[in-house]
């Protein structure tokens, strides 16, 4: 391929995947998240910029209520009761996570997809703080703020 067509196809491969929004922006900020509400806690859901199958936005629920979409790079928080709850995302199955939540805590969610038989299969796993952290230098934008 000669220089100038590979440069244009480059240049024009690059301005696809940007205008698709699968470009990575460069370091950001960190995110700053309030604290929980006192008696309550606060969980935040994430799903960081991995590209498997970014073109799929997948609902987080709680039982029969829907708390909010994850799609490539986003988050959203949640406040919720402490207690037990359990998290579902579906695909070709279904992956359900339960936590105990405690008053006046923060609790971070990843998101992750892996392969199926025919789909992608999503699954929910606690992370740490500093993991959400790392993830957000590259760029994580808020979804919503949920309300079940």
């Amino acid at each position: 391929m000669a220089k100038a067509t590979r440069r244009a196809w480059l240049a024009g491969a690059g301005a696809s995947a940007a205008a698709a929004g699968f470009v990575a922006p460069a370091r950001a900020d960190p995110i700053q998240l309030p604290d929980p509400p006192p008696g309550k806690a606060l969980v935040v859901f994430y799903r960081n910029l991995a590209y498997a199958a970014a073109a799929l936005t997948f609902m987080v629920r709680e039982g029969q209520t829907d708390l909010g979409e994850l799609s490539i790079g986003t988050y959203f928080t949640l406040v919720a009761d402490p207690g037990w709850h359990t998290y579902t995302v579906r695909a070709e199955r279904h992956d359900n996570m339960q936590i105990e939540l405690d008053a006046d805590e923060t609790y971070y969610v990843h998101f992750e997809l892996g392969t199926g038989v025919l789909l992608y299969q999503p699954s929910l796993s606690p992370a740490e703080q500093w993991q959400f952290l790392q993830d957000s230098q590259h760029g994580l934008r808020q979804t919503h703020l949920a309300s079940p």
